[in-house]
């Protein structure tokens, strides 16, 4: 099989000659998706540069005695074996005659790889470290990542590079130059990070109002990343003419079913992509909500230390205590009717306050204030008037 460079130069003089042969890859077996190969160098050199990155990171890590999860190197090795498959295997050596392929390669980078890189969190991977420290704050600062964090960019991002890519003459670009398919896929794999990280990496963890707000967000996107796939798989010509329609194959689909079927595929990734998406973001959420409340509590308990002293030295000296500042709860922590009286006690409810009246906490709630509680609620109260007259 011809390297990567070679095969793609065939590619463009066979659509600059206008001939009817092909001469790429034959036709696209079971046999062939197996044993057809390509070395794609930049993005092997990439690949490798990550892996030993983290690795050693990893390293530095556990001998400082942080500690890293054992699950987080697979992900990220995962995630860098479906790049350099989306970029080595028969997908980047048919990517070229195949629009199918070239779906399916740009969904890998884009969807896939992305959410698995992430799962290894990497950005706190270099927070932990100490020579990583430095790069990740000063990657906190830059303005990506400012703006990644912002919810409804992620689902925007996805929908600006699935138009760029398929819709526009830079797919025709990427595919007759290496240069630029090299940046095309680097930036798809970029964008698919701008999307993940926010999610599955704690370095980049948002509030719990934010993901709440994403995962509406990420819901309407649900419906909306079927858009693609459909004008795909429904148009009626080729896009991009110059370079599928002038390839010229003589196996395999026609152009225009290559297309109907890349669009079959994009419609897929499009939707099962956005469910692990989807359960990721609700998992970050719970996790924010979490840590946000142990904050809060830990933030009550340091106020509650500080004012013990202060409240002991005013009893001893004769002072007023001093006026705790006001502190509010959510409503059904302290609403007895939720989760019953023992929670609500717990976090400052009381039956005498939550009363209207000045009933003694004893009095049934059905007696009235001023009927003393041991008189039978059908006997009246005396009076001082009886109807006689006051001297009788």
């Amino acid at each position: 099989m011809p390297g990567g460079a070679a095969r793609r130069r065939v590619g463009t003089e066979a659509v600059v000659s206008g001939t009817t042969g092909s001469a790429g890859p034959g036709p696209l077996t079971a046999a062939a998706a197996l044993t057809a190969w390509t070395l794609d160098v930049p993005a092997l050199a990439a690949v490798l540069l990550a892996g030993a990155l983290y690795a050693r990171g990893v390293g530095s890590a556990r001998g400082a005695g942080r500690g890293w999860s054992a699950v987080r190197p697979p992900a990220f090795g995962a995630g860098l074996a479906l790049i350099a498959l989306a970029t080595c295997s028969f997908v980047g050596v048919y990517a070229h005659d195949l629009f199918w392929v070239y779906v399916l390669q740009a969904c890998l980078l884009l969807l896939v790889a992305p959410l698995l890189l992430g799962a290894g969190a990497p950005l706190s991977l270099a927070a932990a470290t100490a020579r990583g420290k430095p790069a990740a704050d000063r990657a906190k600062r830059l303005l990506l990542f400012r703006v990644a964090r912002v919810p409804g960019f992620g689902p925007l991002v996805l929908i600006v590079a699935t138009v760029l890519v398929f819709f526009t003459p830079l797919m025709t670009a990427s595919l007759r130059s290496d240069a630029v398919g090299e940046l095309v896929r680097a930036g798809l794999v970029t964008a698919g990070l701008v999307v993940a990280l926010p999610v599955t990496d704690g370095a980049m963890s948002l509030s719990s109002a934010a993901y709440a707000a994403a995962l509406g967000l990420a819901v309407v996107e649900f419906l909306l990343d079927a858009v693609p796939g459909i004008v795909l798989r429904l148009q009626s010509h080729v896009l991009q003419p110059g370079y599928w329609a002038a390839l010229g194959r003589p196996w395999g689909p026609t152009p225009l079913q290559d297309q109907q079927l890349g669009g079959a595929v994009l419609w897929f990734f499009g939707e099962a992509g956005d469910i692990p998406f989807i359960a990721a973001l609700l998992a970050a959420w719970v996790v924010s909500d979490a840590r946000e409340a142990r904050a809060q509590d830990a933030a009550m308990d340091a106020a509650d230390a500080r004012l013990r002293p202060l409240s002991g030295q005013a009893s001893a000296g004769g002072m007023a205590r001093p006026e705790e500042p006001e502190r509010t709860r959510p409503w059904w922590e302290t609403d007895p009717s939720v989760f019953g009286e023992a929670r609500a006690r717990r976090y400052g409810w009381r039956p005498e306050i939550g009363r209207t009246d000045d009933r003694p906490a004893d009095q049934p709630a059905d007696q009235p204030a001023d009927q003393p509680a041991d008189q039978p609620a059908d006997q009246p109260a005396d009076r001082d008037e009886r109807p006689g007259g006051a001297g009788g």
